[in-house]
């Protein structure tokens, strides 16, 4: 009877703490499931050759932009880049947002921050415009919602709960051998 009391205390002060801990938990989990996946790679446009990583969340989505001449040299200074967006559904005019350039430690590229607000299919277009010419492409991406679903989330849980029911089904067959 005593050992009874003291499994209930004991899953009782495991809820607790559970309750206690859920609203404290970091919200940075809720936020993104996945890296940026490429788009495009060495596709010519125009005098260049571009490569694309993109990232697109419902809410906020990213382009990653790398560009060089098609001749092979370093992308020269003053060259502008764009992203261009619009769902292929037409709920709203084509929206175009600007790329900023950063320098990494693999050469410069171009990110752009662009808002979707729905799922679905989206139709993108990259413009470069600079000393070496312009160029243009265009290409689809699917944005989807940030994070990952109720679904997903018990999909993950569903080999823990399983361990935990077998584990509960060997206890009580162990105590049940004791009487």
């Amino acid at each position: 009877m005593r050992n009874s009391w003291v499994r209930i205390a004991a899953v009782s002060a495991a809820l607790l703490v559970a309750a206690a801990v859920w609203p404290a938990r970091p919200a940075v989990v809720l936020a993104h499931a996945g890296a940026p996946y490429p788009v495009l790679v060495d596709e010519p446009a125009g005098p260049y050759r571009v490569s694309a990583l993109a990232d697109p969340d419902v809410g906020q989505g990213t382009f990653y932009i790398q560009a060089e001449p098609a001749a092979g040299a370093a992308l020269p200074e003053g060259t502008v880049v764009a992203v261009s967006v619009q769902p292929a559904d037409g709920h709203l005019a084509e929206a175009t947002y600007p790329a900023e350039r950063q320098t990494t430690r693999y050469g410069d590229r171009y990110v752009a921050a662009v808002p979707f607000d729905t799922e679905g299919s989206w139709g993108v277009r990259v413009e470069l415009d600079g000393p070496a010419g312009r160029g243009e492409v265009a290409f689809p991406v699917e944005v989807t919602p940030p994070g990952i679903s109720w679904l997903g989330t018990l999909a993950c849980l569903i080999p823990f709960v399983l361990l935990g029911v077998l584990w509960l089904r060997g206890a009580l067959r162990r105590q049940n051998a004791k009487r």
